[in-house]
Order: C-alpha cells, then structure tokens, then sequence
C-alpha cells in the first residue's frame, strides 16, 4: 500500500471515531468527506447504474433501499471483520512478547528466521 492509500485510510478512521454515524451509508459518509461529493450518475463503490438520487433517497419505494439495506450489512460486515482482524493482530503481539521474554529468561536470541517470520507480520 502506497503513502497516499494509507493516509486516505487513516483519514476515514479518525473520521468514523469521531462520528460513528459517519459509517452509516449517506452522502456525507467517511468516504464522502475524504473524497468529496459523488458526481452525478454514479456513487463511490456502488459501480454503474444507481445515482445519488436513487440510493440515498427517503423514498421508502426508491429502487436503491434494498441496494442500501444490503450495503449497510456489507458495512457492517467490513466492520466486523476489521475489528476481528485488529484483535487478532493484539493476540500475535502478545504471543511474540511473551515468545521473546521466554528466550530472554533463558539468556538466549531468538532464532533468526524466527526473528524475520514476526517483522513480516506486522
């Protein structure tokens, strides 16, 4: 991942902690205030068809409320999946932290591919 994709996801973080609604999809969403307003004809991550109109409309019978609700989950989802993955990532560190105080109380190094294995995890 380049320096400019990193930046733009850290952007959407610290977007989404300081508002939770800003998840929800809408056209002020996370995505909307990195990247800006959606240009007509299309919305960001949706593809080719919907419009603005069409998916954030309040119009119960707007052809986009099905499309949303399934957007919604999928957001809901990623979410999960993040919160998981970051969890998972706490679970490893703890293991090498406790890998390299056991090699430490036998006054030895950690093996050397061993040592390269967990630089290329983070």
């Amino acid at each position: 991942m380049n320096d400019e994709a990193m930046a733009i996801g850290e952007r959407i973080e610290e977007i989404e902690q300081q508002d939770e609604s800003s998840r929800v999809l809408s056209q002020n969403d996370s995505i909307a205030q990195v990247f800006g307003k959606e240009k007509p004809g299309r919305v960001r991550g949706v593809g080719f068809g919907l419009t603005p109109t069409q998916l954030f409309s309040s119009n119960s019978h707007a052809p986009g409320n099905s499309v949303k609700a399934e957007l919604e989950g999928e957001k809901l989802k990623r979410k999960v999946m993040e919160d998981e993955a970051a969890a998972d990532k706490k679970k490893m560190q703890a293991m090498e932290r406790a890998l390299i105080y056991l090699f430490q109380t036998q006054d030895e190094e950690l093996p050397r591919d061993i040592t390269i294995g967990m630089s290329s995890v983070e």
